[in-house]
């Protein structure tokens, strides 16, 4: 399911109550989409080959990953490869591990995908925490963009950090009034999808206004 959120919808005219600065941001920026994308599975194996690398030499790994598994990526396919296979397409023995331990885990239902999408945050997080070289960051990635839980929100990331010292001059984030969860449900993960976007290139389309 896709969120899109504008100046004027329910969600758009709550989130301007609730914070003036983030309001008129949205009325600047325009409509805001948050879209599931990619099977779950896929997606964390994703976050996993991207790990400490640049876009760039992520994709051409991921390529290589799917043409060496010649379909989709899945947690039968990918045990189905042993470490050097996957060791010949640019993966770290540390990312196989991660990558066989999501397997497995997927596989027998311990990784619960369809919980991870109505679970609470907290433990959300934990689930997906328990599988190699996933960290909380990563986690709440995977929630907010690939199962599109619009009720996240990763403080700790540093695009977002960056995006509240300039919209609200606070490098921390709990400090902007509303970034943290002074404002609940449904528009906790607004900030979150589009204010590092802002920051690394829509800020040019608002050059010469006030937000």
């Amino acid at each position: 399911m896709t969120l899109i959120v504008h100046a004027e919808s329910p969600e758009g005219r709550r989130l301007r109550q609730a914070d003036p600065v983030l309001g008129r941001l949205i009325e600047r920026v325009g409509e805001i989409r948050l879209s599931p994308s990619r099977t779950p599975y896929e997606a964390l194996v994703g976050s996993i080959v991207s790990q400490m690398l640049s876009a760039k030499v992520a994709g051409v790994i991921k390529q290589r990953l799917v043409t060496l598994i010649g379909g989709p990526l899945t947690p039968e396919s990918l045990l189905a490869h042993d470490e050097e296979a996957l060791r010949s397409v640019g993966l770290s023995y540390a990312k196989i591990r991660s990558i066989h331990d999501l397997s497995r885990r997927t596989l027998s239902g311990e990784l619960d995908y369809e919980a991870l999408a109505v679970l609470p945050e907290a433990e959300a997080v934990v689930m997906l925490t328990q599988v190699k070289g996933i960290g909380k960051w990563t986690a709440e990635m995977f929630l907010i963009f690939s199962l599109g839980r619009p009720d996240v929100l990763s403080l700790g990331d540093a695009g977002l950090q960056r995006a509240a010292q300039w919209l609200y001059g606070r490098l921390n984030p709990d400090e902007a009034p509303g970034l943290p969860r002074t404002v609940r449900g449904p528009m906790e993960s607004i900030p979150e999808h589009r204010l590092p976007l802002l920051v690394a290139g829509d800020r040019r389309r608002l050059r010469g206004r006030t937000i």
